[in-house]
């Protein structure tokens, strides 16, 4: 905790957990879901709380400032993560949206089907994904030398494809959400993306030394 003007200022990170938090518990008291085990819980909330985390870092690192062709860099890399995931993908149809309520944050989830894309909001992994794009953006703004932690940060998508996308497309109610965690390799793919989050991290305060 620093102090600013004799006053003390809470590190950035902190209300950014503090914020997630709050939101998680509003929600989570609007939808009252049933829950059917504790995975179902712990990823989502870990993800986003490390997101957070990760917008604080990327924030204290200069993500204000950022210069327009690494931002480009870092919103193709996000659009990288989401088609290699699965939650993006082409498609050919009338569009449709539909919104699913579920557990904080597989909840609620958006699904858009178009005439030209198909697109699959998962917060926390969207959240996860765009926290891993800023964090590009800013080491490639700062060091380019983002290209390990950023091939890492992909190997968070490859255990989350089409069992994940199906459930939301059709339905998330408790039962399938366990089936989808029973069948998904998410501690593969959380650990890859703790890892790559820890990278950028790493890449970054090299920087300011």
């Amino acid at each position: 905790m620093s102090v600013v003007d004799g006053r003390p200022r809470l590190p950035l990170s902190w209300v950014a957990l503090a914020v997630v938090a709050g939101l998680t518990l509003g929600y989570w008291l609007a939808v009252d879901p049933v829950v059917q085990s504790a995975a179902q819980v712990a990823y989502p909330l870990l993800w986003l709380a490390v997101s957070a985390v990760g917008v604080a870092v990327a924030v204290d690192a200069g993500a204000r400032s950022l210069s327009p062709l690494p931002a480009l860099v870092g919103g193709a890399y996000v659009v990288v993560l989401l088609w290699t995931a699965g939650l993006l993908a082409p498609a050919a149809s009338a569009p449709e949206l539909s919104v699913h309520l579920a557990i904080p944050g597989w909840g609620p989830a958006v699904h858009y089907v178009g005439p030209f894309v198909a697109l699959t909001v998962v917060p926390f992994l969207v959240a996860g994904y765009a926290t891993l794009g800023l964090l590009a953006a800013v080491a490639v703004d700062r060091t380019w030398s983002a290209s390990m932690p950023g091939a890492v940060g992909l190997l968070a998508c490859v255990s989350c494809t089409a069992p994940l996308v199906a459930t939301v497309a059709g339905s998330l109610g408790a039962g399938s959400l366990a089936a989808t965690l029973s069948t998904a390799q998410y501690p593969v793919a959380t650990a890859a993306f703790l890892l790559s989050i820890g990278g950028f991290a790493v890449v970054l305060r090299r920087t300011d030394d």
